[in-house]
């Protein structure tokens, strides 16, 4: 409802043309939430004013060019005249000086030279400068021009360009080299910039200038493209690789408040009762975004990815060893395959891998017609088919979709319209499969048909409050109960068959990420966790953030399946 000023006063008098005024201005504010575009029918019901008074407003926004009908779907939108007054508005907007408060803070924040960067062609220029005055600090001219292929705030603006029109932005540069470590490649550069937007934050390591690194979060507009960047820069003995993604979850947050968008939820502060908790560290590690843990039966160790390294871990829970295999590209899950290797779910799609030798063999990209999408969880079901989810990398509601890969590399798409893939699993019997959609809060449950591998009947099987944290990975245990690993809620919860809750296990970081069952006759339950997009504060109160955690007595977990690859 639009609230009005109430009617009575007589022609003339000064009260009726000011509500007449904010009537008009709600009836613009409901066409904005409405997205654009409404009916009258829907301008009446938003609003709550007589049909006649929204006749007589629209009638005067029309002759003024504030809105406009079309007679093709009998809609109101907004007009030209809106555009123009937009045009000069942006063109007065002086976005700068919008970001000096956060740019102060950010300076007192880290100590270090703090800049706003700006697009100018295939460059940026620094617009905005704080210089720090700690001994050794970068010194940086406002007004300087640099490439943004070897710079932090580059990246962060060219990672969030419109994605499709990427290649031919990456065709026009030349990547000469500054130093060393500058990148020389095309298609490195491509998956740096993938890696940026999955990350939200871009980082470059002594690219531009020998003993120089820099971070940096993209400034983005309503419709996610970075009209400028938040950057960071500082020497290289100063800005450790640790303190780099550190201060690239406050740029992050920074940006977030200049432009109004929470785009990511933040941890609740540790609760006193979570210091307590069964769990241990098994593996410690600095994962950013630890996921998918696959119990490897020949070998005894637990395989898992750190999606946005990207990397496989292969960890020895019993000793803390860490052994991992640098990725090409994002891969958000894997299953060992029957014939030996891996089956990812990879940023171009369902691939091969050998470890070993580091080879990959493509099998099939469900999703080559939508670049800013990637895959987030997997698993096998029983009969040897890998299922994966995907989402969109700047968490585009209902961009994402759920495929089942079949033995003989096909791939078909059983779900549309999902936010955050997530944990999968079925039940002991095979006649259920549970599916998470994190950005919905929501873990739902289907019918399962093991033999043909298709879900129907899709209903709510559990959801969590705010302060409970976000489902995300899960696994099935032996007795038909759920465990879900809650982002930013400090804990497991363990759902009965019925989907009510539990058990509940508190764990010593805020971003569980995914478990599953391992160790002797599969009685241990692992839990991989992240660290990406936690401040310093946060990663004080949670340095195992990253890690690798076991637990014990919480019963037996089913077998993993593995891709059984038959093509032919």
């Amino acid at each position: 409802m639009i609230e009005t000023v109430g009617e009575g006063s007589h022609d003339g008098d000064p009260a009726r043309g000011t509500a007449a005024l904010q009537k008009g201005i709600g009836l613009l504010e409901a066409l904005s939430e409405a997205g654009g575009t409404a009916s009258f029918s829907e301008l009446v019901r938003a609003s709550g004013l007589p049909k006649a008074t929204v006749h007589r407003i629209l009638a005067a926004l029309l002759e003024r060019g504030l809105i406009r009908f079309e007679r093709r779907d009998d809609r109101y939108r907004f007009g030209w005249k809106l555009i123009e007054f937009a045009r000069f508005a942006q063109a007065d907007l002086d976005l700068p000086t919008l970001i000096e408060p956060e740019l102060v803070r950010l300076q007192v924040q880290t100590g270090e030279t703090v800049f706003v960067a700006l697009p100018h062609g295939p460059d940026i220029v620094c617009s905005k400068v704080l210089e720090t005055r700690a001994t050794g600090g970068i010194s940086l001219a406002e007004g300087s021009i640099l490439p943004g292929y070897c710079t932090a705030a580059g990246k962060a603006i060219l990672a969030f360009a419109e994605r499709t029109l990427r290649p031919a932005m990456l065709a026009r540069l030349k990547l000469v080299p500054h130093t060393a470590r500058s990148l020389a490649e095309l298609p490195l550069l491509d998956a740096q910039l993938d890696i940026a937007k999955a990350r939200r934050y871009a980082v470059e390591d002594e690219e531009f200038a020998m003993g120089q690194r820099s971070v940096a979060a993209p400034i983005l507009d309503h419709s996610g493209r970075a009209i400028g960047a938040l950057a960071v820069v500082a020497p290289a003995f100063r800005l450790t690789t640790e303190r780099l993604h550190e201060i690239g979850a406050d740029l992050l947050k920074a940006a977030a408040r200049i432009t109004g968008q929470a785009a990511f939820s933040q941890p609740e502060t540790r609760r006193s009762a979570m210091t307590t908790t069964r769990a241990r560290c098994v593996v410690e590690t600095q994962a950013f975004l630890g996921e998918g843990p696959v119990w490897n039966e020949a070998e005894k160790r637990l395989d898992w990815v750190d999606i946005l390294a990207p990397a496989l871990h292969r960890s020895d829970p019993t000793n803390g060893a860490d052994r991992t295999v640098e990725l090409g590209e994002l891969v958000g899950a894997f299953a060992h395959c029957s014939t030996g290797g891996l089956v990812l779910a990879a940023q171009s799609g369902f691939a091969l891998f050998d470890p070993q030798t580091r080879l990959t063999t493509p099998l099939i990209d469900p999703e080559a017609d939508k670049p800013n999408n990637r895959f987030n969880d997997g698993k096998c079901d029983s009969r040897g088919r890998f299922w994966a989810g995907t989402m969109d990398m700047g968490v585009a509601p209902g961009a994402g979709s759920l495929y089942r890969l079949d033995r003989d590399g096909s791939a078909h798409c059983l779900e549309r319209g999902i936010g955050i893939s997530n944990g999968l699993g079925w039940s002991p019997d095979d006649r259920r499969m549970y599916f998470t959609d994190s950005l919905a809060r929501t873990i739902f449950v289907y019918d399962f048909d093991a033999e043909s591998g298709t879900i129907t009947n899709r209903r709510v099987f559990a959801q969590t409050l705010d302060h409970m944290g976000v489902p995300d990975g899960l696994t099935v245990d032996a007795q038909g109960y759920v465990w879900s690993a809650q982002w930013d809620g400090w804990q497991l919860i363990r759902f009965d068959p019925d989907g009510r809750i539990d058990q509940t296990i508190n764990l010593p970081v805020p971003r569980p990420t995914s478990c599953t069952f391992g160790g002797p006759n599969r009685e241990t339950l692992y839990v991989t966790s992240a660290r990406i997009r936690l401040s310093a504060q946060q990663l004080a109160e949670a340095p195992l953030s990253g890690s690798v955690f076991a637990i014990d007595g919480c019963g037996r977990g089913l077998p993993e399946s593995a891709y059984h690859y038959s093509p032919g």
